[in-house]
């Protein structure tokens, strides 16, 4: 039993990081530029841009940090 928790958990998380590479490697090239992550007002997704994203009670998704130089 323990073993199907673990491999439920582990491609669970495989899915979620495959999901979410491009953003990471984003924020690993620019945190190298010098960017720094930033609290901003909470604002619409930009579909354009690579995000983690927060999303509503009523089904908005919203993003309230970006990274700035």
């Amino acid at each position: 039993m323990k073993t199907i928790i673990l491999l439920t958990a582990l491609v669970t998380l495989n899915a979620c990081a495959a999901g979410t590479k491009e953003f990471f490697d984003t924020v690993e090239q620019q945190r190298a530029e010098g960017y720094d992550w930033a609290k901003v007002d909470c604002r619409p997704v930009n579909p354009e841009l690579p995000a983690l994203t927060m999303d509503t009670p009523v089904g908005k998704n919203r993003i309230c940090y970006k990274l700035v130089k």
